[in-house]
């Protein structure tokens, strides 16, 4: 993670979870903690810090896609829509404004 992204100390910083697609999403201030079973849509304006906390699978974009295990961390840069496709635990450090 870039230095400058303060992380909270625990997933229990996080808010309620809300159930959207197939799994859940809770946030603290500008960071989203993901909770997918299998296939997950996003879509961001600006750029998007990805942590793969658990899990793997592919990320999949208009130009291309990636394969994701625990531990990687990836920026999606005006990417627009953008697919887990793999169930898992995703944290996304929002820098710019966007929607979930």
């Amino acid at each position: 993670m870039p230095e400058n992204i303060d992380l909270p100390p625990s997933h229990e910083a996080f808010g309620e979870a809300r159930s959207v697609q197939s799994g859940s999403v809770r946030s603290c201030k500008n960071l989203l903690l993901i909770e997918s079973g299998g296939r997950f849509k996003r879509f961001c304006t600006g750029t998007e810090i990805v942590r793969i906390e658990q899990g793997s699978g592919h990320l999949k974009w208009k130009r291309g896609e990636l394969p994701f295990a625990e531990g990687d961390i990836f920026a999606a840069e005006d990417v627009g829509e953008y697919d887990f496709y793999g169930g898992g635990v995703f944290l996304i450090v929002k820098e710019n404004k966007e929607t979930a």
